[in-house]
């Protein structure tokens, strides 16, 4: 019911058929932010006191606010991760201790952040997101990674047990390209992307048994 009237509405109104465009296609949310979004930059939210991450399901962002607010929000001075817009909203990650949280935002509070390109020694590092874990060297003008990934945890519970864990792991040497890099030991191939100190993972689902993802936005 709440697509067709979406459709009805989008028949009548310019405005209301850019709403639809925004209920359709509106994913922006934790798990899937670094293969669902494209473009990803670095911003910083200014001109509010507290900015809400607003959800991707039931219309969402297009109900804008209070209807989509969800319980996360940066505040400004705060940097978040950015991917793509839809309407005028971007989606955004806010990385934290605890892993982090992510949904559409108005993007006229996001001030872009310059980036400049990595040094070799820049991508160095113990790069974790939760259990997950990329430890990368420096060999001559190559970057070496060795990973390990677990699904559902590398501690599930003993109701998860039975299932899991299930384990994915990538041991490879690349060349970055710029703040970019793609790592491949063969049919696995995950993609980093360096920002700052926030590295935005992506894989293939090629990696590992059933449901494992390096999929995170890593921290050292």
């Amino acid at each position: 019911m709440l697509l067709r009237s979406f459709f009805l509405l989008a028949t009548l109104s310019p405005l209301a058929a850019a709403a639809s465009g925004l209920a359709d296609d509106g994913s922006c949310r934790n798990g899937a932010f670094p293969s669902g979004q494209s473009d990803f930059a670095v911003a910083k939210v200014v001109g509010t006191p507290r900015l809400y991450l607003l959800g991707d399901l039931d219309g969402c962002p297009a109900k804008g606010e209070p209807a989509c607010r969800q319980r996360s929000y940066v505040v400004s001075g705060d940097t978040v991760v950015t991917g793509r817009d839809l309407g005028p909203y971007r989606c955004a990650f806010f990385p934290n201790k605890v892993g982090g949280s992510a949904g559409w935002v108005d993007r006229s509070k996001l001030q872009p952040v310059a980036q400049v390109t990595p040094t070799l020694q820049g991508w160095a590092g113990d790069w974790k997101d939760g259990d997950n874990g990329l430890q990368i060297r420096v060999r001559g003008s190559q970057l070496l990674v060795d990973g390990d990934a677990y699904w559902p945890s590398a501690n599930p519970s003993l109701a998860e047990r039975p299932g899991g864990p299930h384990i994915g792991a990538v041991s490879a040497s690349a060349t970055p390209r710029g703040s970019q890099v793609d790592f491949v030991e063969d049919s696995c191939k995950v993609h980093a992307q360096l920002l700052g100190d926030v590295l935005v993972v992506s894989d293939n689902s090629e990696c590992g048994g059933m449901n494992v993802r390096f999929n995170g936005v890593y921290r050292k």
